[in-house]
């Protein structure tokens, strides 16, 4: 499994390099003097960084994936002298380290949550919880047999677009709906939030946590 791994790092190795360049450069925000020319000029770098980490990493499955070659490569590093077990326990770690290492790094910085505000809601999907929910949701959805072979039907583009966008606003259409309908007040949504936020990343811990187990069991 360890060589398993190694391969899985080299594979993502620019994305290794963009980690460690933020994590150096996050405790300068301490000590950089705010509100000058090269503070704006490098704020507006690593936020535009950190939207590339918070959007396109939200699917690190898939961008493993993409960097197998095709969609073949399963059947190529299923036939060589590993074993399935060490190929899957390799891929469900990389997964796991690249989303823990990516949500760390984005709590380190002042990254905005997604929200729905009035004058009496403030709602308020949290970065580091939704960036780790969309990541884990991603293996049992798309990719069910050792995190290497994608399902055909499911884009990456629209997983991403489904779940960072779609789905949250749906749920909050819902939730709105079902208080216009029987006249709850919308301040609900406030104590709502928690639930979404803490509920979503339980979920995607469960179906994660699932998958592996289902696929385990296929290899006994």
């Amino acid at each position: 499994m360890k060589n398993l791994l190694i391969r899985n790092l080299k594979l993502r190795k620019w994305t290794i390099v963009i980690y460690a360049m933020l994590l150096l450069f996050s405790p300068l925000q301490l000590i950089i003097i705010p509100n000058s020319i090269f503070t704006n000029a490098l704020y507006s770098a690593v936020a535009m960084i950190l939207l590339f980490v918070s959007i396109l990493d939200s699917g690190h499955v898939f961008r493993f994936n993409s960097k197998l070659g095709h969609r073949m490569a399963y059947d190529f590093f299923g036939s060589l002298p590993v074993s399935k077990k060490s190929l899957l326990n390799a891929n469900y770690l990389t997964v796991i380290i690249f989303t823990l290492v990516g949500a760390a790094i984005l709590s380190l910085y002042t990254m905005p949550n997604s929200h729905v505000s009035t004058s009496n809601i403030d709602f308020n999907i949290s970065m580091p919880f939704s960036y780790i929910a969309v990541n884990f949701f991603a293996v049992p959805i798309a990719f069910k047999k050792y995190t290497e072979q994608k399902s055909d039907y499911i884009s990456y583009i629209i997983y991403l677009l489904t779940m960072v966008i779609l789905i949250p606003v749906i749920i909050v259409l819902l939730v709105v709906g079902i208080c216009t309908l029987f006249n709850y007040s919308l301040g609900i949504l406030n104590y709502f939030e928690t639930i979404f936020n803490y509920g979503f990343l339980t979920l995607s811990i469960f179906c994660f946590v699932a998958s592996y187990i289902i696929q385990y069991k296929k290899l006994i």
